[in-house]
């Protein structure tokens, strides 16, 4: 898999994975929640600079996580994501219990795009792998719809 690194910090790492068209996005270490904010409008950055339908999103590094993250991604960051024409996510957990559940948390929110949450990163692959792109639609002149 040839990935093209688009943004790095010590907690996240954002790649471009040109073979399968979707942002490979992997967190690592204790997250805060002023740490994923910040972390998060580098991945909004991305997001805003090439469309992207689909993300592979890996907590597999995630060794933990503040308990006000998840209400912060589920009323903030998540619906952003529908906002901008994400239309799947792949998200692998943590092996980290708590973080677990904290996902699980943050992923319940009625705003956010169809996110399936995996074990493993091959699962996750595979199945985002077998989902295709579903057409947007955007507004033409006069609010005329024209499907995308």
């Amino acid at each position: 898999m040839e990935l093209q690194l688009l943004h790095e910090t010590p907690n996240l790492a954002v790649f471009y994975d040109p073979a399968n068209q979707w942002l490979f996005v992997d967190w690592h270490g204790d997250l805060s929640l002023t740490l994923v904010q910040d972390n998060c409008v580098a991945v909004a950055q991305c997001l805003l600079d090439v469309r992207y339908a689909r993300i592979l999103n890996s907590n597999v590094g995630v060794t933990g996580m503040a308990p006000n993250v998840p209400a912060w991604l589920a009323r903030e960051f998540l619906p952003y994501l529908r906002l901008v024409g994400v239309q799947q996510v792949a998200w692998v957990y943590s092996p980290n219990l708590r973080v677990k559940c904290y996902t699980d948390a943050a992923l319940h929110g009625p705003d956010a795009p169809s996110v399936h949450v995996f074990d493993d990163l091959e699962s996750a692959v595979g199945w985002l792998r077998t989902v295709h792109r579903l057409p947007t639609v955007s507004m033409g002149p006069l609010g005329s719809s024209m499907a995308a």
